[in-house]
């Protein structure tokens, strides 16, 4: 029986699977996850091989559980924005700002980067990963939804992934090297544009 480094077995578990995460998200940072085996990842937190598979049986799962780590906080952010009692027009700015900086965040562009030609993730998996984001989608369109009243007839969840897809390319153009307020500017003008405000 492995020794217990922890006061009760849950908490060792707990530490255990920290750090075998740590070591693994900074390993698919340094050389991408196609790139890291699972003997890496335990060489890295000092565990025999089949030790890391009690806690995390795939890289996939690893990716997943970095995943809904990054996302937790975006994801309440987003809710907190959806839900204020605020005019929709400064919850649609608020959102755009929350969701343009965190995709330029260090943490977020190393997954990104990380994950780039990994194609073992198992389908399951992956569609936890979408409908993920989707939950994030979904708090932009309620804002979008009071814009543009119970009267219209436009597609809210086009109309929602149009301002998705404009806020991740002007974090990609930041990315390759354009001002970052600049960027800010012209994505609120061209998401004012899509959403049809002022």
């Amino acid at each position: 029986m492995p020794r217990i480094t922890a006061g009760t077995i849950v908490e060792h578990v707990a530490q255990q699977e920290a750090a075998v995460l740590a070591a693994a998200v900074r390993l698919f940072t340094e050389r991408s996850i196609d790139q890291v085996t699972m003997g890496d990842i335990a060489a890295e937190v000092g565990l025999a091989r089949s030790s890391l598979y009690r806690y995390f049986p795939d890289k996939g799962h690893l990716l997943s559980r970095w995943f809904h780590i990054e996302m937790a906080p975006l994801l309440a952010a987003s809710h907190d924005i959806a839900s204020a009692d605020v005019p929709a027009d400064e919850r649609l700015e608020q959102w755009i700002d929350l969701h343009f900086e965190y995709l330029m965040a260090p943490g977020h562009r190393a997954m990104i980067i990380a994950t780039i030609g990994f194609g073992d993730l198992d389908p399951a998996l992956r569609v936890e990963m979408v409908d993920g984001h989707q939950v994030l989608y979904d708090t932009l369109a309620v804002i979008i939804g009071e814009l543009l009243g119970s009267d219209t007839d436009r597609d809210l969840a086009v109309v929602s992934m149009l301002v998705v897809g404009l806020v991740r390319a002007a974090a990609d153009q930041v990315a390759r090297g354009s001002g970052t307020d600049v960027v800010r500017h012209e994505l609120r003008s061209a998401a004012n544009a899509v959403v049809a405000l002022p």
